[in-house]
This record gives C-alpha cells, sequence and structure tokens, in this order.
C-alpha cells in the first residue's frame, strides 16, 4: 500500500511528529472464479439444520466438478429453428421440469413437468431468503403440471429447488409480487 504523507503545520492541537496521510491508495479484492465459493455458501443456506457436518469448499468443487454432463440439455438445432424453445429448470431421460411461470407470480405460479416411471420421488420446495423451507410439493406421476398458490405468501423473493430422489438437482429464483 503506497501512503504519500502531506507535512502539517505546527500547532497546539497537532503535534509536528503525527503525520497525517493525504491520498490512500489501494487495490480492492476480487476473486477471479467465485463458483466454488458460492455454491459453498449456497450449501450452507439450504441445508436443514438436522444434517449432517457441512462440506468444505473443495468438497462442494470437486462434487460440482463430476456432475453428469448427460443430465444437463440444451436446445437442439430444431427446437431452436422451429421457435419452441421452452426453458428447463432440470431435464434428463427420467425427468424433465419446466421454470415457474409466471415469474414474477401474484396469485399462483405454474411448473410443467413429466416424470418417467423409474423415478420414486420429485418434489419441488420452495424456500425464503433465509433459507426456511416455506412450502413443498410432490410431484405426481399421473399429472404433468404442479399449481402453486402463491396469495399466502409475502411478497419478495424465494428460491424453487427440485429434489429427485432426495437429490437436489436444480436451484432458481421466484418472485412474488401483489398488486396493492
Amino acid at each position: 500500500m503506497n501512503i504519500a504523507y502531506q507535512k502539517q503545520p505546527v500547532g497546539f492541537d497537532r503535534p509536528s511528529l503525527v503525520r497525517q496521510p493525504s491520498v490512500l491508495e489501494y487495490k480492492p479484492l476480487s476473486l477471479q472464479k467465485p463458483q466454488a465459493l458460492t455454491s459453498y455458501y449456497r450449501s450452507l443456506l439450504f441445508a436443514s439444520a438436522s444434517t449432517a457436518p457441512q462440506p468444505t469448499v473443495r468438497e462442494v468443487s470437486s462434487a460440482l466438478a463430476t456432475v453428469d454432463a448427460r443430465e444437463r440439455r440444451s436446445p437442439g438445432f430444431e427446437e431452436k429453428a422451429q421457435g419452441h424453445i421452452e426453458e428447463h429448470l432440470y431435464s434428463s431421460e427420467r425427468i424433465t421440469v419446466s421454470n415457474i411461470y409466471p415469474n414474477p407470480a401474484s396469485e399462483y405460479a405454474e411448473v410443467d413437468y413429466t416424470l418417467n416411471a423409474s423415478v420414486r420421488d420429485a418434489k419441488i420446495i420452495f424456500y425464503n431468503v433465509l433459507g426456511s423451507s416455506v412450502a413443498e410439493y410432490a410431484l405426481d406421476r399421473t399429472d404433468r403440471k404442479l399449481r402453486v398458490n402463491t396469495r399466502e405468501m409475502p411478497s419478495g423473493i424465494y428460491f424453487y429447488q427440485l429434489a429427485v430422489e432426495g437429490k437436489k438437482v436444480a436451484t432458481k429464483k421466484m418472485l412474488v409480487r401483489h398488486q396493492q
């Protein structure tokens, strides 16, 4: 850190031995790749109080590195050309779940999904900003759409998370904004 000093006049309130900096030069601290740090704090936010000790940053970053690339699907050329691109929260051979809509929601929000017969348990969990679970909805294999009542939720930001067979696979944000 470079500090440039400025001479002060001698007076009764300031002795001549005290040097005061005229300009402070500093470089702000920045992270080059904050993904590991973000995922670590996100895991702390969504972990329940009854779980075992929290994973370290190294464990979280190595777990993220081993995510199976086949579970993530991007829209193909045909879908782009036809203009039928639907954004998915999560998509694999076994399950496909759309993003919640409308977002922001006022009275209700909906999620479209399809489940394969091999999926035993799938649910969407809603969290408030502090990480407390607000609501939990099981995805029924016989249905194709989940309708979430947001009238009772206070206006604000919520996280919704898809859990497939107990494994949390995707998290996104939802805004609830009620008309005044």
